[in-house]
């Protein structure tokens, strides 16, 4: 199951998150776990069980409750497990992966925060088989349970995507 929710959110609301992220002192190296270091990406825990940042949960918040405005609530409960945001660009091919294995009940939702970023530059989102181009302002409802990944990106531009954890209404 993949559910692409376009325009639900201002550019300017992710542009100022994003600023806000890139500002932080925060960032880690934790994944993938158990990769070494040259396959693992940047990460910025905002919420892991409790509040990490608090401006930038504040903002994070707000860009849920707008995808759950605009067709979310058939999907999800805006019960936050984890959120983060994550650094990639062409110097890195992402792995496959599954994520939130010991929670049945989780789905994740994934967007990208560059306001400006074109489809020409990859990093889509590779699920199921398949690649979606995300466009600024939209974000994705999918089961994390099936291997998915970033799309290769073809440029040194920094793309940086947001990512939550929340409850699923239905699992399928």
């Amino acid at each position: 199951m993949i559910k692409i929710i376009e325009n639900c959110c201002s550019l300017s609301t992710l542009s100022l998150l994003k600023q806000k992220c890139v500002e932080s002192s925060s960032w880690h190296f934790k994944y993938p776990m158990g990769f070494p270091l040259e396959d693992k990406h940047a990460k910025l825990d905002i919420i892991d069980k409790t509040i990490k940042e608090e401006f930038l949960a504040g903002i994070a918040v707000s860009i849920l409750t707008n995808v759950f405005d605009h067709g979310g609530s058939n999907f999800f409960f805006p019960e936050i497990f984890y959120c983060g945001v994550s650094i990639k660009d062409s110097s890195r091919k992402d792995n496959v992966h599954t994520d939130e294995m010991d929670r049945p009940y989780a789905i994740k939702i994934l967007g990208i925060l560059n306001h400006e970023w074109k489809e020409d530059w990859g990093g889509g989102f590779f699920y199921d088989g398949k690649v979606y181009y995300l466009k600024p302002g939209d974000f994705c409802i999918f089961d994390p349970k099936i291997p998915h990944s970033a799309e290769e990106i073809k440029t040194n531009i920094k793309r940086l995507a947001i990512d939550f954890s929340v409850r699923a209404i239905n699992i399928q």
